[in-house]
């Protein structure tokens, strides 16, 4: 998916949790309340009233509403750090695969703490490797980067 996609895709899933989230707040009270008044009818006539079948139903539907907000505002957060890991991979490619957490937070405008996680979770999984400067800054080398296509170094040390 190209990035407007992804923006797009990330955009109507958080206004789609937020919808639902919206008719959670309404629902679940009113559905609670009709259940409440229909027990306490139930206890004083010792019969069936509406109000509790209709609360039931209300608080199910409820129910529903939250669990798929919750699904969409899950889907929105993984498109959002989708794009926002390739936002940091493109500006170590741009960097010839040499990246602080620092420069990534200044070019992307996300916050350090963000950039620090995503470039942790991409070494975590094995995809780029740190290392530590004389100065003791942590710099973050990309491999298919340095020595993929046009990198020179790799490709001279496979033909030797």
């Amino acid at each position: 998916m190209s990035r407007w996609g992804d923006t797009i895709d990330s955009k109507l899933k958080r206004a789609g949790a937020l919808v639902l989230t919206f008719w959670t707040v309404l629902l679940l009270p009113t559905g609670l309340g009709l259940v409440l008044l229909g027990v306490s009818t139930r206890i004083e006539n010792r019969q069936w009233q509406e109000p509790l079948s209709v609360g039931v139903g209300i608080v199910a539907v409820g129910a529903i509403t939250w669990y798929l907000s919750r699904r969409l505002h899950e889907g929105a957060r993984q498109v959002r750090a989708r794009i926002d890991e390739n936002r940091i991979l493109r500006l170590a490619s741009q960097r010839a695969g040499r990246l602080t957490v620092m420069e990534a937070a200044t070019e992307t405008g996300l916050t350090a703490a963000e950039c620090e996680e995503i470039l942790r979770g991409l070494a975590e999984g094995g995809f780029i490797e740190i290392e530590v400067s004389d100065a003791g800054i942590m710099i973050y080398r990309f491999p298919d980067v340095l020595y993929g296509q046009g990198g020179g170094r790799w490709h001279e040390r496979i033909l030797a």
